[in-house]
């Protein structure tokens, strides 16, 4: 008879014997695969800008009133 593997028991053992540069590549490659599938260009959640004051300028710009 076989026994199931129980849940946590599994994940610990992958996440013990993975390194954190082998989970950073294994991320990359799904990122990659990711944009090689989808017909969209990937955008980030988070705007960066070059200095405070370029985000100030952005952020009057708005017409959105939650970013006032």
């Amino acid at each position: 008879m076989i026994r199931p593997m129980s849940r946590t028991r599994g994940i610990a053992r992958r996440s013990g014997n993975a390194s954190a540069a082998r989970r950073l590549h294994e991320a990359e490659r799904l990122f990659q695969d990711f944009t090689e599938l989808t017909p969209f260009r990937f955008r980030p959640l988070a705007k960066s800008f070059a200095s405070f004051s370029a985000y100030e300028r952005w952020r009057r710009a708005q017409t959105n009133p939650w970013y006032r």
